[in-house]
C-alpha cells in the first residue's frame, strides 16, 4: 500500500490557551442549583408559549421548515461546546436583495432556544436564550431552491436534554420550530474510568482563527465557531480526490508526564467494505489535542498477477462509501481506541 505523509499546521496552541477562557454571555448551566431558582427568559411570551405547547408531542410549526440532523460535542473549560446542524432551503428563509446592495441576497433571523433536562417523565427547563443572525449569499450564486447548512452553538454540561428552537425571519415574521433530543456523554468520567475517548470527530475543509472568542449562543451559515476558531466542515462528508481534510479533536484518558506531555500514536487508514485501501504513516503526538491534515488520495496501489507477471500498479479510487479509521494508542498506559468516520468519495 502507498504511504503518504501528512501536512500539519497548528491551531492547537490557540485552542489550548482558549480553553482557559470563560464563555461570554451564555454560561453553561451549573450542576447544582437552588430548587426555587427561576430561569432567566430571553424569549417573547408568544414564542415561549408556542415552544412549550409543542414540547410534549414535539409538534412543530413549519412556516420555516427545518430540523436538526446531528450535533458535535467539543471540549471547553468546565463544559462542552455543542454544535447543532440543520439544513434549510434559501426560499424558506426569505432571502431578499437589500435596496442599497443588489449584489447580495440577505436574510435576518432571530433564533430562540430552550434547553430542557431529561431526568424523568417531565423535562425540566434549564436555560433560555436568543441569538440574532444575518446571512448573505452573493446574487450570482443565489438559487431559491438551494440549501445551506446552519450551525447553532451553545455550552452545556454532560447529560440528557431536549432542545426547543424557534427561528423567526425578522422581515416577514415567519416562524418555524423544531425539537431535538440528545445526550452529551461525560468524556471526563470515561477518562477517569481508565478508558480512552475523544471529542466529536468531524471532517473540516477550512479552519480560520478569530481575533477573540465569540459569544454563545450563536447561529452561523456554512461554519461554526469553537472558542477562537471558525470551522467549515464537510457537512455531508462528501469528499473528492486530492481534498485536504483536517481533523481536530481532543483525546480523553491519556496519561501525561510531569511536564504535561503525552505519548500518543495514531494510525490512519482508508477502508472500503472493511478492507484497507490506503495506509498512512503512523503519527505521534505529545499533546492530547490533535490537529491533523489528511490528503484524500486519488489512487490505490494493487498487486497484479497475470500473464505479464507480478507487479504493483496504481489504480484510481472508485466512487463510493469509505471509512477513515483512526487507531489511537496511549504509549504510557497501553490503552487503545478505534474510531471510524464514514464518508462518500465523489469522483465526478
Amino acid at each position: 500500500m502507498r504511504t503518504k505523509k501528512f501536512i500539519v499546521f497548528s491551531l492547537v496552541l490557540v485552542l489550548a490557551l482558549s480553553l482557559t477562557a470563560s464563555f461570554a454571555q451564555a454560561e453553561p448551566q451549573k450542576k447544582e442549583q437552588k430548587k426555587d431558582q427561576k430561569v432567566k427568559s430571553f424569549i417573547p411570551q408568544n414564542i415561549k408559549t408556542i415552544l412549550e405547547q409543542g414540547l410534549p408531542t414535539r409538534q412543530v410549526k413549519t412556516d420555516v421548515p427545518f430540523q436538526f440532523s446531528g450535533f458535535y460535542v467539543l471540549p471547553a473549560k468546565g463544559a462542552y461546546v455543542c454544535i447543532f446542524a440543520t439544513k434549510i432551503k434559501n426560499a424558506d428563509l426569505d432571502y431578499t436583495q437589500p435596496i442599497d446592495n443588489l449584489e447580495i441576497y440577505k436574510s435576518d433571523i432571530d433564533a430562540f432556544l430552550q434547553f430542557y433536562q431529561v431526568a424523568g417523565e417531565t423535562p425540566k427547563l434549564l436555560i433560555e436564550h436568543a441569538a440574532e443572525s444575518s446571512f448573505t449569499i452573493p446574487a450570482a450564486d443565489y438559487q431559491p431552491e438551494g440549501e445551506s447548512y446552519y450551525y447553532l452553538g451553545f455550552p452545556l454540561q454532560a447529560g440528557k436534554y431536549v432542545m426547543a428552537v424557534a427561528l423567526v425571519e425578522k422581515t416577514t415574521k415567519k416562524m418555524g420550530t423544531a425539537y431535538y433530543d440528545f445526550e452529551i456523554p461525560d468524556l471526563e468520567q470515561a477518562a477517569q474510568a481508565n478508558k480512552l475517548e475523544t471529542s466529536s470527530l468531524f471532517l473540516a475543509k477550512d479552519i480560520q482563527q478569530m481575533e477573540s472568542p465569540e459569544n454563545y449562543p450563536n447561529f452561523h451559515k456554512d461554519y461554526f465557531s469553537w472558542i477562537m476558531i471558525k470551522v467549515y466542515p464537510f457537512a455531508e462528508n462528501k469528499l473528492k480526490p486530492h481534498d485536504q481534510v483536517t481533523l481536530l479533536f481532543m483525546i480523553y484518558g491519556a496519561n501525561r508526564d510531569e511536564n504535561q506531555k503525552a505519548d500518543i500514536e495514531v494510525n490512519f487508514d482508508l477502508r472500503k467494505d472493511s478492507n484497507k485501501i490506503v495506509t498512512f504513516s503512523p503519527m505521534k503526538y505529545e499533546s492530547t489535542f490533535i490537529e491533523q491534515i489528511i490528503p484524500v488520495p486519488a489512487t490505490k496501489r494493487l498487486q497484479i498477477k497475470d500473464e505479464k507477471g507480478e507487479r504493483i500498479e496504481d489504480q484510481p479510487l472508485e466512487a463510493g462509501t469509505y471509512e477513515l479509521v483512526l487507531n489511537v494508542k496511549d504509549n504510557k498506559s497501553g490503552l487503545t481506541l478505534e474510531k471510524r468516520i464514514p464518508f462518500e468519495l465523489v469522483t465526478q
